[in-house]
């Protein structure tokens, strides 16, 4: 009959979802939607009025992902951008929640030290026990 150990580890603490702290791909359609092709006025060059840009460059290949995007107004963007801070305020809560989010690095090199500590400890106690476990089948062979 052999003896269950009690386990010491601590359960996984219940993490959020990954996509609570995806806000790139958010940030990249909010800026893709941007109209670039608006004229800009350049009082300097008067035959030079109306420059455009194209939104969807071969430097930017991502780019040709949002071309069915409506574009969005340079003015439009303040009230936009609050999808992206509710989505970060909401990642920051999540991230609060977290255990030992308090701690400070100290902490955190003194506990990893105590438990490579326990773990060199142990591997000793292992090999130790190997050592005894082989004298003992040797003994009896």
């Amino acid at each position: 009959m052999t003896q269950q150990q009690p386990s010491t580890t601590t359960p996984a603490p219940d993490l959020p979802p990954p996509q609570t702290f995806d806000i790139l791909p958010t940030i990249h359609e909010l800026l893709a939607r941007i109209d670039h092709a608006t004229p800009t006025n350049n009082s300097n060059n008067a035959s030079n009025a109306t420059t455009t840009t194209t939104p969807t460059t071969p430097s930017d290949p991502l780019g040709a992902l949002y071309t069915d995007l409506t574009p969005l107004e340079p003015k439009d963007l303040p009230n936009e951008v609050l999808v992206v801070k509710a989505k970060i305020r909401a990642a920051l809560k999540q991230l609060e929640k977290l255990p030992d989010m308090g701690r400070g690095v100290e902490e955190q090199v003194e506990e990893i030290a105590e438990l490579e500590a326990r773990i060199r400890r142990q591997r000793e106690m292992v090999g130790v026990l190997g050592g005894l476990a082989g004298g003992v089948q040797l003994g009896r062979g």
